[in-house]
């Protein structure tokens, strides 16, 4: 309806039905709905050169054009139609970035939808201009009287034939303006010529024509002929005060952009405030309640992770005291045992040496081989319980200090069961003075400076 009376020029009824709609469709909350009323919005307000609101307009619906054709809801004619809108937009304005990026994209999707040639001089047209805007105006000039003469020619149906007749009215008059501004008046007069005798279009191309027959009032005067000057002027005049004079009674209340579905969205959207910050309240207690029931729920959990984290390090703590008691323990018998092993070997040694000198016959001898066969390497009866006792000690040591010979760890160990230099040079084979220095080597190995106990740093391992 609101496009019925757009093309029967009653724009007041054309903003009321455009906003009644708009209001239907926020009801509605239909996208599609929404996006229609919002682009009929942007031709109401295009017309009257509200560039701002037009603007808006256009952007409005041509985000929900995108999102519907995104989701398989729009023919890629729609989304085209959406941004040519926005191509009029910036053309009006003239923003050219935004002008080409918007023709550049018509260009693709009219190639997706095999749309009609005509598309193609429409957007040509928009290109002129940009060469306009560059100062290039035979470049201009060209292009447009390119797409004039291929109007003029064209074959089509006859909803077509009315709305090319209405963008034929355009381009003529754009060659016009374009040889007045270069002033070459007579130029201009034909191509204002032109204009006039296209007959029969009206619609949205009123007020354009009324601004033409100002120009060409404008050119007539400046060329001799006041008559038809002043014949022109008068045309221009008419309908200006028929469609833009606020005092016209059919102009009242809509000349001013003051669009009717804009107080009843203001009014709706005063109730949905109120009942918004009632909600908000309300959402705002229940929120202070969980962050409350939240913050003592956390405090618990931590509470119970602490206790329970302390009684598991107690119980680890007590557990590691009662290993190392008994490890302590274990360690000192076998120390005890390795003792007295030497002991007892060093009396089968003295036993032994003195059969050997006192009476050395053959049932002596076979005494002493079977001694010998059934006697274990000390150290070997030693490493083997050590291992046994204290499990994984080699490897620690290994990790920290990682270039520890075999001999080395023989003396860490014997270091760590506080073996005295004797003893270790015994149950090693070795003498005390060789002792000694293994030790200082070992001391070097483990880069340890004067004041740190080799013993005590052993034993932490």
């Amino acid at each position: 309806m609101s496009t019925y009376e757009r093309y029967r020029l009653n724009y007041n009824q054309a903003f009321n039905n455009a906003g009644e709609a708009l209001i239907v469709a926020e009801v509605k909350d239909d996208s599609l709905l929404k996006a229609k009323a919002y682009e009929e919005l942007g031709v109401l307000t295009y017309l009257y050169k509200q560039n701002e609101e037009s603007g808006d307009y256009f952007l409005k619906a041509h985000k929900l054009y995108k999102s519907l054709y995104k989701n398989g809801e729009l023919n890629i004619s729609d989304l085209y139609q959406s941004h040519y809108n926005l191509v009029m937009h910036y053309q009006r304005i003239e923003h050219q970035s935004y002008l080409k990026a918007h023709i550049d994209t018509c260009y693709s999707l009219s190639k997706q939808f095999k749309a009609n040639a005509v598309y193609n001089l429409y957007l040509q047209e928009k290109k002129a201009s940009l060469e306009e805007w560059n100062k290039n105006y035979n470049k201009a000039i060209k292009l447009l009287e390119s797409i004039a003469f291929q109007l003029e020619n064209i074959e089509s149906n006859v909803q077509l034939r009315v709305d090319d007749r209405r963008f034929l009215l355009i381009v003529y008059g754009r060659i016009s303006n374009i040889y007045l501004k270069l002033n070459k008046l007579n130029l201009a007069e034909i191509y204002f010529e032109k204009f006039v005798k296209v007959n029969g279009v009206i619609g949205e191309t009123t007020f354009y024509r009324s601004f033409l027959y100002s120009r060409y009032a404008e050119v007539l005067s400046k060329l001799g002929k006041y008559n038809k000057a002043y014949e022109y002027e008068q045309q221009s005049n008419s309908i200006g005060n028929a469609y833009l004079n606020p005092r016209n009674d059919r102009n009242k209340g809509f000349l001013t952009v003051k669009n009717p579905y804009k107080e009843q969205l203001v009014k709706k959207n005063e109730q949905i405030n109120i009942k918004n910050l009632e909600l908000a309240k309300n959402q705002e207690e229940i929120l202070r309640f969980r962050i409350l029931f939240f913050t003592i729920l956390l405090i618990l959990v931590i509470v119970v992770f602490l206790v329970r984290s302390r009684i598991r390090s107690l119980k680890f703590q007590k557990k590691q005291e009662i290993s190392n008691e008994l490890l302590s323990i274990k360690n000192k018998e076998l120390t005890s045992n390795t003792l007295q092993l030497i002991e007892k070997e060093e009396v089968i040694k003295q036993l032994s040496s003195y059969i050997k000198e006192s009476n050395p016959d053959k049932r002596s001898l076979s005494l002493l081989k079977s001694i010998e066969r059934s006697s274990t390497s000390l150290w070997d009866a030693f490493n083997t319980r050590f291992k046994e006792q204290n499990i994984g000690f080699y490897a620690r040591l290994q990790k920290k200090v990682p270039n520890l010979s075999s001999s080395d760890l023989k003396l860490c160990a014997l270091i760590k069961l506080n073996f005295s230099g004797k003893e270790m040079a015994y149950l090693l084979g070795i003498s005390l003075g060789s002792v000694h220095v293994a030790r200082h080597r070992l001391r070097k190995k483990m880069n340890l400076n004067r004041e740190v106990n080799l013993t005590n740093f052993i034993n932490s391992i």
